[in-house]
């Protein structure tokens, strides 16, 4: 297919290019709930990933692809403002990617992703990754799907969240339940390049601001402390805020966090941001 995605605008032109950038299986939807609160403050791209929502598919996954497919589609928008990237899990490696290959990008915001690669977490190995299916009886109907996703936090979940969770899945007559937009081998060409992240070449090519927000329950996780040391010895120009008692979606679980630091535009600096209180 040509590879046309699909591109979400909210805000004015005028203001400050903020582009978003999901994670794997998911939306643009799964940005809504920030999206409303920066809005008027922002022109805001909400990207729908190739193969994920409205977008097509893609025969080459790489990250390097996908970054001149979206580069291309933002050409469109003849844009006057260097622009903000943001990306969650692996939309924040795509981010990174695009940064390090375009010069038009002010400040990269990786969330609770882009860097380190996936491979270096101790004993995961790919075949996990490959071997790792989705419970198909989750997917019989849309009510089990559902439960399935709001069990792993119920107290944070709403009706923006269900959209967004809703949005990953479509119905298939012929295996008579639904299944992921984005194919199993689509999945796997996108996890391949997580797994083979190169953090520090892309680094070297990278001329933005880069913010590094990091779901951090434990301060003494000797491994996260590790790669964050890396990562700040080998980019001095980063801010790494460490969320406390959130998970890996921080913009859902941490919402108002997420837009101060937006709405602030990354003008404070602490190394631990503040622990959140539930």
């Amino acid at each position: 297919m040509s590879g046309k995605i699909n591109i979400n605008l909210y805000g004015h032109k005028d203001k400050t290019p903020l582009i978003f950038l999901h994670g794997l299986n998911w939306t643009h939807l799964i940005w809504n709930s920030v999206i409303k609160h920066l809005k008027d403050d922002f022109f805001i791209i909400a990207v729908d990933l190739p193969g994920h929502g409205n977008s097509e598919r893609l025969q080459d996954y790489s990250f390097n692809n996908i970054a001149r497919v979206i580069n291309e589609t933002i050409s469109d928008l003849n844009l006057t403002q260097k622009v903000t990237i943001i990306g969650s899990s692996i939309g924040a490696s795509i981010a990174l990617t695009f940064a390090s290959m375009y010069d038009i990008v002010k400040t990269v915001v990786l969330v609770d992703g882009g860097f380190f690669a996936l491979k270096e977490v101790e004993g995961l190995t790919w075949e996990n990754i490959e071997e790792n299916s989705f419970p198909n009886e989750v997917l019989q109907n849309k009510a089990s799907f559902i439960n399935y996703m709001k069990s792993d936090n119920p107290n944070l979940w709403n009706n923006n969240i269900e959209k967004a969770v809703l949005d990953q899945i479509k119905w298939s007559a012929e295996h008579q339940m639904y299944q992921f937009k984005v194919s199993e081998d689509d999945q796997i060409q996108y996890m391949k390049d997580e797994w083979n992240l190169d953090v520090l070449t892309l680094l070297k090519n990278v001329q933005a601001k880069i913010v590094l927000l990091i779901a951090d329950n434990n301060p003494e996780d000797d491994f996260l402390n590790s790669k964050i040391d890396t990562f700040q010895s080998n980019y001095k120009d980063s801010l790494v805020y460490r969320l406390r008692n959130t998970d890996h979606l921080i913009m859902l679980d941490a919402e108002q966090e997420f837009i101060k630091i937006i709405k602030d535009h990354f003008q404070t600096t602490p190394r631990i941001y503040r622990e959140i209180k539930k």
